[in-house]
C-alpha cells in the first residue's frame, strides 16, 4: 500500500529562474491559484497571438510549453578549470600621482594665516646659508 502523497514544496525561485533561462519566456509561480504560469510572447502580427500558459507542476509547464510552441534554449556549457588553476597575486598597483587642487574657489589648498602672510612680505628666508 502507498502511503498518501503530501503536498510537494518547490523551491518557486530556483525552478522560476531555470524555466526561464530555459525557455526565455516569463514564468512566475502564482501562489492563489497554486500553478505555474508562463506567458509565450510571440512576435507582432503571429496568427496564434500572445498565449498565456498555466501548469499544475513544472515538468508540466515544460510540456505545455513545448505543445505551444517554444523550444528550450540549450544551456551555455562551462569550461573546466584547469588543474593546475594558479591563484595569481593581485594586480600590482600604480604609484599614485600628487593631485592637483584648485587654485580659487571653496574647494582651494588652505591658504596660511594673514600674519603670516603679512610677516612673508617683509622678511625672506633662503634656504641658502
Amino acid at each position: 500500500m502507498m502511503a498518501p502523497a503530501g503536498p510537494v514544496q518547490w523551491d518557486t525561485v530556483a525552478v522560476t529562474a531555470h524555466l526561464q533561462r530555459r525557455y526565455r519566456v516569463p514564468v512566475w509561480w502564482d501562489d492563489r491559484a497554486a500553478v505555474w504560469m508562463a506567458m509565450v510572447l510571440r512576435p507582432t502580427g503571429h496568427p496564434a497571438g500572445d498565449e498565456a500558459v498555466a501548469a499544475a507542476t513544472p515538468a508540466e509547464l515544460e510540456r505545455r510549453l513545448a505543445a505551444a510552441g517554444v523550444r528550450p534554449v540549450p544551456l551555455p556549457r562551462q569550461p573546466p578549470e584547469p588543474k593546475s588553476a594558479r591563484r595569481s597575486a593581485p594586480p600590482r598597483q600604480a604609484p599614485s600621482r600628487r593631485v592637483l587642487r584648485p587654485m580659487h574657489g571653496r574647494h582651494a589648498a588652505p591658504r596660511p594665516p594673514w600674519w603670516r602672510r603679512l610677516v612673508g612680505a617683509f622678511i625672506q628666508l633662503d634656504d641658502e646659508w
